[in-house]
């Protein structure tokens, strides 16, 4: 625990000298407005919104005029922050108060208690608390300065006298003005029929279904019918009282103050010259306070399985939890429901895994944890053919882990994807393919990852670089014929023909029957001697029964067909010189 306190710390420090500025959280004062009596004491609470962003630390400083406020105390009870790199220190003036505090795990909320600072009013006049020097951290592992803006408030001591204007940084906000009830003041109209009942609203707090995180003066506001003549109120945490507590003063609403978090209800009734109506009882939810902080459980943090089960557990003892939200390595994963997830299957190598769990009204806390996912056992590639034609198989085999998969990729020399697919090994972790050939003519990797049923995956492998040629016609050991060359060689063959021919024809008839003989015969000695080879060739490739001995049966009686159809075609030719 120290050394994450330690690692959060340096992060903080790290953050406050060089971290750069992007809008969201902000800091503000609860309450936002008041007035008190000179010779009375208040306390005000420091607070950050965090806008839905996590954070782990922050740092200020609160000013205020010395000559109307006296500083009497700091608290850092029910604070968000469990350490201080600066504990809050009063100025030899007097007249603020600076601190650096923080978290070891990120939190959010909309009203995350900071300090609370009781202060006693001296003097007459309008006192300013505002917040300068500040800067809000993220929890991104970086030190981003996420503060957008500093609320001010602005109080009234005593008789209400002017002060001269404080200079404030240009982040500070002053406190926007809420919409206040008005007194009425009219003859109330006679009616038929006890009053209708009240129609609140709480601009703060909007929604009566909907948990808040953020804290404000409380203005409820209603409409005031012709026949009204009283207004009864009380706020209370029960669901069904009965105001008993009669307005001095017609008006079309109520302050309630700042509350505290918690379930209120604002009680409401009218009464005109029939009597009283029935009551509206508004609803206000508020939970201001993160989840508690929880650890995640890993049943090892280093091992093969892809997808290693988190288990989490928290509470929250007012809204209620809602959900957590999971990262993965910074990528927002998913939302889940209850307290443990298994993620989809992770690459080999290191991960970090955030989990984020949030309350009903927003709030946030989250730990983290490294893990790592070991590889499988690298697959081999134990037979790859090194040279194939095009329209030919590629026969490749090799071992990996028994009853698994083979996942392959072929690319390349650019290390462009062409081609993938997967094999099956069989019992003992053997496996074999054969694929036919479509690429175009060049080098290419057979790139091999051995997979499991679960998900996990090894390292990749590449096989010997291999390479496709154009489509082979006849083979003579080391030397393969295409069409190209056969095309080249007839073209030979038919230009030293007509050539020869067409002299002789020039010269007798019975020469060119000499010659016509004399070709035929070589051509058949050329015949015999290329179906001698084949033979031969047949009769090695009998005695192996393997992947090569397939492919070269299948050359083999190619390479008859091709014979046997440039014997015909070359004698047709031939027989032309008659």
């Amino acid at each position: 625990m120290f050394k994450k306190v330690f690692k959060a710390i340096v992060a903080s420090l790290f953050f406050f000298v060089f971290a750069q500025s992007v809008n969201a959280a902000v800091i503000y004062t609860v309450p936002e407005t008041g007035g008190f009596n000179i010779g009375a004491e208040f306390s005000v609470d420091i607070k950050i919104d965090s806008e839905a962003e996590s954070i782990n630390a922050s740092q200020a400083t609160i000013n205020w005029p010395v000559d109307i406020l006296e500083f009497v105390e700091v608290s850092k009870a029910g604070s968000a922050f469990n350490f201080w790199v600066t504990d809050p220190v009063l100025s030899d003036t007097k007249n603020s108060l600076s601190f650096i505090g923080g978290t070891a795990k990120g939190i959010s909320g909309g009203a995350l208690q900071i300090l609370k600072v009781k202060f006693k009013a001296l003097g007459a006049g309008a006192a300013s608390i505002f917040i300068t020097d500040a800067a809000v951290t993220a929890s991104d592992g970086k030190g981003t300065n996420i503060l957008s803006k500093i609320k001010e408030a602005s109080y009234t001591i005593g008789a209400t006298t002017a002060q001269p204007a404080v200079p404030k940084p240009a982040t500070i906000e002053s406190a926007k003005p809420v919409p206040q009830p008005v007194r009425v003041e009219r003859k109330p109209i006679v009616s038929t029929k006890l009053p209708q009942k009240p129609v609140v609203q709480v601009p703060l707090y909007p929604d009566e279904t909907h948990w808040y995180n953020h804290l404000g003066e409380i203005v409820a506001l209603w409409e005031v019918p012709a026949d009204i003549t009283q207004v009864a109120t009380v706020l209370d945490h029960s669901p069904n009282t009965d105001p008993k507590n009669i307005e001095k003063e017609l008006f079309t609403g109520k302050k309630f103050g700042t509350l505290e978090e918690g379930v209120w209800y604002i009680h409401v009734r009218f009464k005109n010259n029939i009597g009283w109506g029935s009551v509206t009882h508004y609803k206000i939810l508020i939970d201001t306070t993160a989840p508690l902080p929880f650890e995640i459980g890993m049943d090892t943090v280093a091992s093969d399985n892809p997808s290693p089960q988190l288990r989490f557990e928290t509470q929250d003892s007012l809204s209620g939890i809602s959900h957590a939200v999971i990262f993965i390595d910074d990528q927002n994963l998913v939302e889940v429901s209850g307290m443990e997830f298994t993620p989809p299957p992770q690459s080999p190598g290191k991960h970090t895994v955030l989990v984020r769990v949030l309350d009903k009204a927003g709030n946030s806390a989250e730990d983290d944890l490294a893990f790592e996912v070991l590889p499988l056992p690298a697959p081999t590639v134990d037979f790859i053919t090194k040279t194939v034609s095009q329209g030919e198989p590629l026969f490749v085999s090799g071992k990996t882990i028994p009853n698994a998969f083979v996942d392959f990729r072929i690319v390349d020399s650019k290390n462009q994807e062409k081609l993938t697919g997967k094999i099956a090994s069989d019992g003992v972790g053997g496996w074999e393919t054969s694929i036919g050939v479509t690429l175009p003519v060049g080098k290419y990797t057979f790139i091999i990852t051995a997979r499991d049923e679960r998900g996990a995956v090894s390292f990749p492998v590449d096989s010997p670089v291999f390479q496709v040629k154009p489509k082979v016609i006849i083979s003579f050991g080391v030397i393969d014929l295409g069409w190209l060359e056969i095309l080249i060689i007839v073209i030979l063959v038919g230009m030293s023909v007509t050539g020869i021919g067409g002299w002789y024809y020039i010269s007798t008839k019975k020469t060119r029957e000499v010659y016509r003989v004399i070709v035929g015969r070589d051509i058949d000695k050329l015949s015999d001697i290329l179906s001698g080879c084949l033979k031969e060739l047949e009769g090695v490739q009998e005695q192996h029964n393997s992947f090569r001995s397939t492919k070269a049966a299948a050359l083999i009686n190619k390479m008859k067909d091709t014979v046997a159809k440039i014997k015909k075609y070359i004698g047709q030719e031939v027989r032309r010189l008659k």
